[in-house]
């Protein structure tokens, strides 16, 4: 790439950040600042919405994922070679089973399943400059929680934003080099330019199918610290509990961890669980499955053991 086209796409980035920096001066969020931001190194159609048959809609990105340029913001003793933009690909992948909805000028296309994004570099970084194969720049795990994401734009326009807050939602940050132990609020937006054809709902009222091309920022508050987890092993315990306090038995309980990995329990008689050798200094999603009641994800922050974690149902 010439240095004349690698000034352009900095420009762009700026004037990226700026516009999303606006996007989450939101006062309930408290002072998120932005640690990371993308940029599609081609601006083609790398990100497909698929209609279907009106029966549903997945959300996701060209075949091989989206070739971008990555930055980490605002984040101290990084190793030179993770300063300034990587090469890297993004893959987007969820499904929607909830159609969209007309709102005066907007249409939402509701996400109401989990959302992962991963950016991941295309050349393992030095060894010592992280963990796993040091590759994986941030995942990004969003799952509702008071509302539904969902990718919103004008109606018969051609541009959209995909946005996703704490506590509106549940957004998990994980890195091979970065520890988001620490972090509270945590935010991310994607920008969508390009929609093709107009952006307005299709068949089965689900948004009709689009491709487009996409750009975007993460946030948190405090911003993360590089350096990976600790190597220490905790426990993740707690209780499945009915609406009126009595344990729930045999009910599925997983726990998702900074990688991807996911681990299952059952709740025993007594409505019981156990995880035990989970690593110390991540952030992990633990949420019930049970046939009879809906239980609330929760995310925890393992600094220490976490042993009295109680489910109650939230229907």
């Amino acid at each position: 790439m010439t240095i004349f086209l690698q000034k352009i796409y900095l420009l762009r980035l700026v004037l990226s950040c700026a516009f999303f920096a606006v996007l989450f001066a939101v006062p309930a969020l408290g002072q998120t600042v932005t640690f990371a931001q993308f940029f599609e190194q081609n601006g083609t159609q790398d990100f497909v919405w698929t209609n279907n048959g009106g029966i549903s809609g997945t959300f996701g990105n060209v075949p091989g994922g989206s070739p971008i340029f990555f930055t980490y913001q605002n984040i101290t003793g990084l190793p030179v070679e993770l300063q300034g933009i990587q090469i890297a690909h993004m893959s987007v992948t969820t499904t929607a089973f909830l159609p969209g909805s007309v709102v005066g000028p907007n249409v939402s296309q509701p996400l109401d399943q989990v959302i992962t994004i991963d950016i991941t570099r295309d050349t393992p970084a030095s060894p010592g400059t992280g963990g796993g194969n040091r590759t994986r720049l941030l995942r990004v795990v969003i799952s509702p929680a008071i509302n539904n994401p969902g990718l919103v734009g004008n109606n018969g326009g051609n541009s959209a934003t995909l946005s996703a807050t704490t506590p509106d939602h549940i957004v998990t940050f994980s890195s091979h080099f970065l520890s988001f132990g620490a972090t509270t609020d945590r935010n991310m937006a994607l920008s969508f330019s390009s929609v093709t054809p107009a952006f307005t709902l299709g068949a089965g009222g689900f948004l009709q199918s689009v491709t487009a091309a996409g750009s975007g920022t993460f946030a948190s508050n405090p911003v993360p610290t590089y350096g990976g987890p600790t190597a220490a092993a905790v426990r993740v315990a707690g209780r499945v509990l009915g609406p009126s306090g009595m344990p729930v038995r045999n009910a599925e309980v997983r726990l998702t961890d900074q990688n991807g990995v996911v681990r299952s329990a059952r709740s025993t008689a007594f409505g019981y669980f156990l995880f035990e050798g989970i690593q110390a200094g991540q952030v992990v999603l633990v949420n019930v499955l049970s046939k009879r009641y809906h239980y609330q994800p929760q995310v925890i922050s393992l600094t220490d053991s976490a042993t009295d974690l109680t489910f109650m149902p939230t229907n």
